[in-house]
C-alpha cells in the first residue's frame, strides 16, 4: 500500500557528485520548518491509536522528509530534533541511512527509510521493505534497495573491502510481533552507479551442534520480545559482539522462544577477509535466561519513544 508510494517519491533522486559546501541562510530555515513538520507527523506514525491515522501521517512523512532533503547540500544539515526517526551516518560519511518504524497492528511492523548520499544535489534511494517472508534463506540472500528486509538501524559500522570497494556493517533492531523481536547484522555496499546492495557472504559462523555455516550473507537474531539482546561493534575487541542465544518455553503462550544465555560470540575478520565467528568470549552464564526489565530512567529507545510513564507509545 505504501511501498510504491514511497518508491515513486524517492527513486528520481540519486547523483554522484561529493561536496564540501554547505547550506545557505534560506535553504537551512527551510529545512527547519520541514525538520518541525517531521517531527509532529512522527508523534502521530507512533503515538496515535487510530491505525489510519498513522498510515497517512506515514504518507505525509514520506513527502515532508524528500521535499526537505531536496536542496543542495542538505546532506549537511543534521536534524538534531527528531526523536523517532533514526538518522545514521558510515563511519567515513559518504552516506546516511534514514529509518523509522510503523506499527500495523499487534502482530505486524513495516519500515521505512532512505539512504542519503553525500552529494552537491539530492542523491536519495528508498528502501522499500519487503519483509523476509518471500526468501527461502534470508540470511542467505543478497538483495538490492527495492527488496530491503526492513528494521530500524541503529548504528553504521566499518566492515571491509569486497573487490576493492567498502562495505558497511548496518546493525538494525525489529519490532517483528507481539512476541518475538529481532536485531539484524546486515552488510550493505553500493554499485558503480551508486545503488545499494545488502547482504554480502562473508560470515563464516557455527550452529549449537558445531556445524561450520559459511558464506552466510547477513546474521539475524531473533528472540524473546521480553529480552534485551546485544548486537554492537567492540573497538576494543576488535570485531561485532553479540550474545549467543538459547531456547526456552515462552512465558506467555507463544510456544518456545529464543533468549540469552549469558555468553557472547565475537565476529572477527581473518587473513581472508571473512568474519569468524569466535565461540565464548564470556564463558559465565546465568542460571535462569535473562529477561527484561522496565527501567524508568532509560529515557527514551532508538526510535525516540518514552516508557508508558512519561507519555511514550510504550509498543515495544
Amino acid at each position: 500500500m505504501l511501498k510504491p508510494f514511497f518508491f515513486a517519491l524517492l527513486t528520481a533522486w540519486l547523483a554522484p557528485a561529493v561536496s564540501a559546501q554547505s547550506l545557505t541562510e534560506s535553504d537551512r530555515a527551510a529545512m527547519v520548518e520541514g525538520e518541525s513538520r517531521m517531527a509532529d507527523l512522527l508523534q502521530v506514525v507512533y503515538a496515535d491509536s487510530s491505525q489510519q491515522a498513522r498510515f497517512q501521517a506515514t504518507r505525509d512523512l514520506i513527502k515532508e522528509l524528500v521535499q526537505t532533503l531536496d536542496r543542495p547540500h542538505s546532506f549537511t544539515y543534521s536534524f538534531a530534533a527528531l526523536p523517532g526517526l533514526s538518522i545514521q551516518y558510515a563511519p567515513d560519511s559518504t552516506f546516511r541511512v534514514f529509518t523509522w518504524e510503523l506499527n500495523i497492528d499487534r502482530d505486524q511492523y513495516r519500515h521505512f527509510g532512505a539512504i542519503q548520499r553525500r552529494a552537491d544535489t539530492l542523491a536519495l534511494t528508498p528502501l522499500v521493505d519487503r519483509g523476509d517472508s518471500w526468501l527461502e534463506n534470508p540470511e542467505n540472500a543478497v538483495v538490492g534497495a527495492d527488496n530491503w528486509l526492513g528494521y530500524a538501524v541503529y548504528d553504521v559500522v566499518p566492515g571491509g573491502t569486497y573487490e576493492g570497494k567498502p562495505y558497511y556493517f548496518v546493525l538494525g533492531y525489529d519490532s517483528y510481533g507481539a512476541f518475538r523481536r529481532r536485531k539484524i547484522l546486515d552488510v550493505v555496499r553500493f554499485d558503480a552507479d551508486g545503488a545499494p546492495r545488502f547482504g554480502l557472504p562473508v560470515f563464516t559462523t557455527y550452529t549449537d551442534s558445531g556445524l561450520l555455516l559459511a558464506d552466510r550473507a547477513r546474521i539475524i537474531l531473533e528472540y524473546a520480545a521480553e529480552a534485551t539482546v546485544a548486537l554492537r561493534e567492540d573497538s576494543e575487541l576488535g570485531g561485532i559482539l553479540y550474545e549467543n542465544l538459547i531456547m526456552m518455553p515462552g512465558s506467555n503462550g507463544e510456544g518456545p522462544v529464543q533468549v540469552p544465555d549469558g555468553s557472547y560470540h565475537l565476529l572477527e575478520m581473518d587473513d581472508r577477509g571473512q568474519w569468524l565467528e569466535k565461540e565464548q568470549v564470556f564463558t559465565h552464564k546465568y542460571e535462569e535466561a535473562p529477561r527484561e526489565v522496565p527501567k524508568p530512567s532509560e529515557g527514551r529507545d532508538i526510535f525516540g519513544r518514552g516508557n508508558k510513564g512519561d507519555g511514550g507509545s510504550g509498543g515495544r
